[in-house]
């Protein structure tokens, strides 16, 4: 019988997770602002593909924290989603705050706001989302993820995980470096000289419409 990849619960199906749902969810979000604001602009976090990072941990973290709820109650699952929701929105708004000098969204002016980066009405969103990703998503990215060969997943996995890091480091020293250059900092090497040539503040608006400076 063929040993199944990723069998159980472990890092392996956990990473999967995290790239089909960054993937999903650039796609849906994209869709959702078409319908909400009429236009279609770009969700992704990566300059390389469209991947929403937000949205990859999140379903990485409710894979690791939801995992083994299938039996217990829908409301039960609803409050694990909307506290572990709210807080990972914050944490993540924060980060980019802190790290690059932008936001990414920014909840100020709605109402049941708490500072910028938490609503209480989209907390409720994660609640729904943990119940669906309890009950139907998270059996079905497991059922399909384990039909992967096993030697052929881990090699696929290495090399994700590989190009990941790099699109990764790209994407955010080239958003550090717009940072540093709304200071007026010239470049000090190679790397930042190209950055400028190649990722200037117009190109990243075109991949991150939606960024303000904090």
């Amino acid at each position: 019988m063929r040993e199944r990849f990723a069998k159980g619960f472990n890092l392996y199906k956990v990473f999967w997770i995290f790239m089909v749902g960054g993937v999903l969810g650039c796609i849906v979000e994209t869709i959702w602002c078409y319908f909400a604001f009429g236009e279609l602009s770009s969700r992704t976090s990566n300059v390389f593909l469209p991947f929403s990072t937000v949205w990859g941990l999140g379903c990485a973290l409710f894979s690791i924290f939801l995992h083994n709820s299938k039996d217990s109650r829908t409301w039960v699952v609803f409050i694990k989603g909307y506290l572990l929701g709210g807080v990972f929105e914050f944490l993540c708004g924060w980060v980019c705050q802190i790290a690059l000098g932008v936001t990414f969204w920014d909840y100020t002016g709605l109402p049941l706001s708490i500072g910028n980066y938490v609503n209480l009405i989209f907390c409720a969103f994660w609640g729904l989302v943990a119940i669906a990703w309890v009950k139907w998503v998270y059996p079905f990215f497991t059922r399909m993820i384990e039909k992967i060969p096993k030697k052929t997943g881990v090699i696929l996995t290495w090399i994700m995980v590989c190009f990941m890091i790099v699109t990764a480091s790209i994407s955010g020293t080239a958003l550090l470096r717009m940072s540093a250059r709304s200071a007026n900092k010239p470049p000090r090497n190679v790397v930042e000289r190209s950055l400028d040539k190649y990722y200037p503040d117009t190109v990243l608006m075109k991949y991150f419409p939606k960024m303000k400076p904090v």
